[in-house]
C-alpha cells in the first residue's frame, strides 16, 4: 500500500480589493468607482479621472444618471472606453467599428 505525504498546502492569496472598479450592463449602463472628478462631459464622450488616469467613454446618448461616494452611473449607449495612464495626455475615444 502506497503511503501519501500530507505535506502542508500553500495558503491561499488574499483576494485584492480594487479601489477601482467598472461594471458595464448590456453596454447601456457603466458604473465607475474610484472617481476624482469629471474632465469632459458630452452625450458622445465623458472622461473621468481616477487615481490610475483617464477613462474616457464613447457612445451616443450618453448622461450622468447618478454621481456620489466617489462613484458614478452613466446610462446610454456604449461604443467604446478608452484607459490613459497620464491624466494630462488627450486623446480621442473613437467609436469601435
Amino acid at each position: 500500500m502506497k503511503k501519501f505525504s500530507r505535506s502542508a498546502a500553500p495558503a491561499p492569496k488574499a483576494p485584492i480589493i480594487p479601489r477601482e472598479t467598472i461594471e458595464i450592463a448590456e453596454r447601456r449602463e457603466l458604473l465607475i468607482s474610484g472617481v476624482f472628478g469629471i474632465e469632459d462631459y458630452h452625450t458622445e464622450n465623458v472622461r473621468i479621472r481616477t487615481a490610475k488616469g483617464i477613462v474616457e467613454i464613447g457612445g451616443h446618448s450618453l448622461v450622468l444618471a447618478w454621481a456620489g461616494d466617489k462613484r458614478l452611473l452613466l446610462r446610454g449607449y456604449l461604443e467604446c472606453i478608452k484607459f490613459e495612464n497620464r491624466p494630462e495626455k488627450k486623446g480621442g475615444c473613437r467609436p469601435c467599428r
